[in-house]
């Protein structure tokens, strides 16, 4: 069997970010799931751009990646020729999400993924913005769901009749399918929304496994064994939340 395009790209993770040697994104288990989950022809968005602009590239799909970042689009293309990727289906907005998603032409969209800035407000106001383009039955993919800013989109979508969580991908991007077209409440209803940083959205021996990781490769000795794995990888790798 042919290697697949997420395969290739965890063989060899191109640096597309930071100053152009420096490779995040998606974890591999999800950016394997979207490579399965897209079809050609597709209408899909993302916030952020990186190898998951890769896998939407080869899948044919009609897509628009969001980054303020004009040096990541050169990169990406670059990568996309490397690979024999066609890249002619994909169209970069280059700015912030929070303006470029509002100003952008209206279409329905089958698949959006929210990867973009993850500092408060700014998953919420991506969410805001792509939700009424999602069709009812299209799904929307959230990256680091463990953090505050994207649990709390997640609490309120997993509370919500109008969506439904379908599952966990690794162990921080979780699928969201959209049921209706709905706003949401004018009044809160007493959820917990965001809080501190938490795996909540895993099973509960996953979920410990996951926080456990976190904890470790947030000390000093875990920054250290991951300062020795960039050396030699000849790669700069750079740990998210």
């Amino acid at each position: 069997m042919a290697p697949t395009i997420a395969d290739r790209l965890r063989s060899a993770p191109p640096g597309l970010h930071g100053p152009g040697d420096e490779y995040w994104g998606l974890s591999w288990p999800a950016l394997e799931w979207l490579e399965g989950a897209l079809e050609k022809g597709m209408a899909t968005l993302e916030t952020g751009a990186g190898a998951s602009t890769i896998v939407f590239a080869a899948a044919r799909t009609s897509h628009e990646a969001v980054t303020p970042e004009p040096e990541e689009e050169a990169r990406i293309r670059a990568t996309c020729e490397h690979l024999s990727v066609p890249a002619d289906t994909v169209t970069f907005r280059i700015g912030s999400s929070h303006e470029v998603l509002p100003a952008l032409e209206s279409r329905e969209l089958d698949l959006v993924l929210l990867d973009g800035a993850h500092g408060f407000p700014y998953p919420v106001l991506d969410w805001w913005h792509v939700a009424p383009r999602l069709r009812p039955g299209g799904r929307l993919l959230l990256d680091d769901a463990y953090l505050p800013p994207v649990a709390a989109v997640l609490d309120h979508l997993g509370r919500s009749a109008d969506w439904q969580v379908e599952r966990t991908v690794g162990y921080r991007t979780v699928v969201v399918r959209k049921l209706n077209e709905r706003l949401p409440p004018f009044d809160w209803e007493g959820g917990r929304i965001g809080g501190r940083l938490a795996f909540r959205h895993l099973p509960p021996g996953e979920r410990a496994v996951a926080s456990a990781r976190h904890r470790f490769f947030s000390t000093r000795l875990g920054l250290s064994l991951v300062g020795v794995y960039r050396r030699r990888s000849g790669l700069r790798w750079r740990k998210k939340g």
